[in-house]
């Protein structure tokens, strides 16, 4: 049986002889590993897969009797070309597809796909405050997950990562912001993507925050660890 649905790229593993493993969220099914062989006569479906974070239009065979899809079309349904150009969008977007590979969950749940793909166009489209684009990001997925932190009507002085409260006071263990890195993360939830660019970090505010969020996954996210391509994150950051 052949799949035609929407997809988001989020990485490939080669396997061996150019044959790959594509890691893919579709809109009907949410996470879904194909295999792409060398030999795939279309090169349209080879070339969609590269980005991190491509939409594409994908095609794929279901056969019960094989242990993973085979990926027989892909081709680009909105193209990326600024993410693509820029070297901070791109390593952006890398660490992104990174990130979402851990925390998206193996079936289809409405509305999470369309709000991702969303969330890729307008990264692509928006200059003003991208490099920040991946702190809003996160917090916001955060919602779809169920771990999406919570504002106070009270005063929002400390943060707490393990028990995802925001306290008048510090709490008992060292797993918390500083008032001066709570105010930035309230100032994160309550912006929309275009007021993104109003928020101005320092490179080292910027690390600290993102760091300070992973660790917060890590708390919430069974399994979740530290993205491989954070490094490279930081590299280019730096």
């Amino acid at each position: 049986m052949e799949v035609a649905d929407s997809a988001i790229i989020l990485g490939t593993i080669e396997v061996k002889n150019n044959n790959n493993i594509v890691k893919m969220f579709t809109h009907d099914y949410g996470l879904v590993s194909v295999y792409l062989a060398a030999g795939t006569k279309k090169k349209s479906a080879r070339n969609a897969v590269l980005q991190p974070l491509s939409i594409c239009q994908v095609v794929y065979s279901n056969n019960k009797n094989t242990s993973i899809p085979k990926l027989k079309e892909a081709n680009i349904e909105t193209p990326l070309l600024n993410i693509q150009m820029d070297i901070y969008k791109s390593t952006i977007a890398l660490f992104l597809a990174d990130f979402l590979q851990m925390v998206l969950p193996n079936d289809q749940e409405d509305g999470l796909y369309d709000f991702v793909c969303n969330s890729i166009k307008i990264f692509n489209e928006i200059e003003d405050g991208k490099i920040n684009y991946h702190l809003s990001f996160l917090l916001k997925i955060s919602k779809w997950l169920g771990i999406q932190p919570t504002l106070n009507k009270e005063r929002n002085n400390f943060f707490d990562l393990k028990e995802g409260l925001f306290l008048t006071g510090t709490p008992n263990h060292p797993y918390y912001l500083s008032s001066s890195e709570t105010q930035i993360l309230a100032q994160f939830l309550r912006c929309n993507g275009s007021d993104i660019g109003r928020i101005k970090l320092t490179g080292i505010q910027r690390r600290k925050l993102l760091n300070s969020i992973i660790k917060y996954y890590t708390f919430h996210v069974p399994g979740f660890r530290k993205p491989k391509s954070l490094t490279i994150l930081e590299e280019v950051f730096s």
